[in-house]
């Protein structure tokens, strides 16, 4: 799909910045960050403190990379109340992820950070080219989990209607989407799919009443070849946005329409950092890393070097929409999420590059992880398209190409349309740990 006209930027005097600007922004930013830090005490002010910091001013931006890191073991140890710079008192939202043993992660928000998220979201659906006269269909899920909430604020800031439909009831979302007319879509890229594919089976494709011009998916790391599908799917240009409730939620960085080639980082207020996993050095520009985030204009749950366990690559320079701000790369994988098997480790994204670079095949997949012996095997269970017949010798070619792309074998089982099970709700499940019993999907062994 062509590359659209630059739309307009909504807060062009801050994404727009010249560099010295910014970066003297970013510098009287931190300093205040870390002199709110130092007043509140807690586990980030001793620490800075330990590392010889005793006022914002002992800091500039070159001392980033030597200041204490935060992890998301901090909040578990401190929930749900124990990391706020501000009273108890201040705070009027919280949002939050799973964590460990059913306690979630929980990040609390004041009436200033919740404005703050607003915008950043209506950064991003700009960015896409909605507008004041947009429909936005948003069907992020809703509640402690921040993708529904946020774009509906930004799309609220933006002056665009939002249609909150949250995730599920598809077929009432097929209803909507074809009564409505929006034209942007809001949801996981998996769920987009699901909704895809329901729209299809109702007859409605592009060319064919389908209305959809751009796409904001997030939530789940998705692969270039995922995007081409998309576009093909649903006749629209796909769009990547990144964010995480620590941090603020969906707006910390997005994708232009202009480009589509990176994520622009919201850096006058997320500085961002990538380091080696293996070291926790800084890493290169252009270099996968380990992305972390300071937010230094947060109230509630200000946060100093974040360690997201999101690895990316980071490119600076000027984008053809305009934007000055630093790009980030698409999600390659998490830390967490790296599979080792016999030796070689390998990020569900590699696989997929791959899969979805058949045309044969649908776009919902499931990775299969065999302990049941010593030595762990994988298996890519992999939908035809329908209409498609299944043809033996695709399976060995793609065990084939994801020979030559990983340095590892995995085995391919081609199953037919509807095996996989779809998530409507929250995000995707791609891997599965087969340790024993009966296989985890039919028709694999």
């Amino acid at each position: 799909m062509a590359a659209e006209p630059a739309a307009p930027v909504f807060e062009p005097d801050a994404e727009t910045m010249p560099a010295e600007p910014l970066a003297a922004l970013q510098a009287e930013r931190l300093q205040g960050l870390v002199s709110r830090l130092l007043a509140a005490g807690g586990v980030q002010g001793q620490r800075l403190k330990e590392a010889g910091i005793s006022a914002g001013a002992d800091v500039t931006l070159a001392d980033l990379a030597r200041l204490p890191v935060t992890t998301k073991r901090d909040l578990w140890e401190s929930y749900p109340f124990g990391m706020l710079a501000v009273d108890r008192s201040q705070v009027v939202a919280v949002h939050g992820s799973s964590g460990t043993g059913g306690k979630p992660t929980l990040v609390s928000y004041t009436r200033g950070d919740l404005k703050l998220w607003a915008r950043m979201c209506a950064r991003a659906l700009a960015a896409a080219g909605a507008t004041s006269g947009s429909i936005v269909h948003n069907a992020y899920g809703y509640g402690l989990f921040t993708g529904g909430i946020g774009i509906h604020q930004g799309a609220i800031e933006l002056g665009a209607t939002v249609v909150p439909m949250s995730g599920g009831m598809t077929d009432r979302q097929v209803t909507l989407i074809t009564d409505l007319r929006p034209d942007i879509l809001t949801c996981t890229p998996s769920y987009a799919i699901r909704i895809g594919e329901a729209l299809a089976a109702a007859g409605v494709t592009p060319g064919r009443g389908l209305s959809l011009r751009a796409g904001i998916f997030g939530a789940e790391p998705w692969t270039e070849q995922m995007r081409a599908r998309l576009n093909e799917l649903l006749g629209l240009r796909a769009l990547d946005i990144y964010g995480l409730s620590e941090i603020i939620g969906p707006g910390v960085a997005s994708e232009c329409a202009a480009a589509a080639d990176g994520l622009h980082v919201n850096e006058d207020h997320f500085l961002v950092e990538t380091l080696d996993p293996a070291t926790g050095q800084p890493a290169e520009d252009g270099t996968g890393g380990e992305l972390v985030f300071t937010t230094v204009t947060k109230e509630a749950l200000p946060l100093l070097r974040y360690r997201t366990g999101d690895v990316a690559a980071l490119r600076r320079g000027s984008c053809e929409c305009g934007r000055t701000l630093v790009k980030m790369s698409k999600i390659t994988g998490r830390i967490d999420d790296m599979l080792v098997i016999r030796g070689v480790n390998v990020y569900p994204s590699e696989i997929e590059r791959v899969l979805l670079g058949e045309d044969g095949l649908a776009l919902d997949y499931l990775l299969v992880v065999d302990e049941r012996a010593a030595q762990r095997q994988l298996i890519a269970c992999c939908e035809v398209r329908s209409g498609w017949q299944f043809k033996l010798p695709l399976a060995g070619e793609l065990q084939a190409r994801l020979a030559r792309a990983l340095g590892l074998t995995v085995r391919v089982r081609l199953v037919p349309p509807g095996t996989v099970p779809r998530t409507e709700v929250g995000k995707a499940r791609r891997i599965v740990h087969w340790t024993g019993g009966e296989p985890p999907l039919a028709g694999i062994d």
